[in-house]
């Protein structure tokens, strides 16, 4: 994840600058600008999630080409069956579902896998026009998912 530290400073700065005008806005009683401000800010947590989220499906792409590569060279032709008819580079791994492809780094049934199944359904909502109607509390969702690429980094 190339630029998630950045992109995770940048937030908490900007998320930041936005709680000050919120506040300003507040002690002037300018109720038009305070929501205004608050959609804003509402929408900029969005973009910003979708950032981080392409940072963890740039590693997710980068860890199953590794896994599939590994998985390939197996002397025993048991062992490598499967894995020989998935591609392995990055132009075609794409062509692998992106939640196939964490079902190749960790348990579908575990919590990782639920985890980011729920992250991908945001990711999905957001994607495709449909502005989120509660608040991402960006900061959290950026530790989720670090911790959840140390995790599938661990398995591949």
């Amino acid at each position: 994840m190339r630029h998630f530290k950045e992109v995770v400073e940048v937030f908490e700065n900007v998320d930041g600058d936005f709680d000050g005008v919120i506040e300003e806005a507040m002690a002037d009683q300018d109720a038009r600008f305070h929501l205004k401000m608050e959609g804003q800010k509402h929408i900029n947590a969005q973009a910003y999630f979708m950032l981080l989220f392409s940072q963890l499906e740039s590693e997710v792409n980068r860890l199953c080409e590794e896994l599939i590569r590994h998985m390939q060279t197996r002397a025993d032709w048991a062992e490598r069956r499967a894995w020989d008819i998935l591609e392995h580079r990055e132009d075609r791994i794409r062509n692998i579902r992106f939640l196939n492809r964490i079902a190749l780094l960790t348990d579908k049934g575990g919590t990782v896998y639920k985890r980011v199944k729920e992250l991908y359904e945001i990711r999905n909502k957001i994607a495709h026009g449909g502005l989120l109607t509660e608040s991402l509390d960006v900061a959290e969702i950026a530790k989720d998912i670090e911790r959840i690429a140390a995790q599938l980094k661990g398995a591949s």
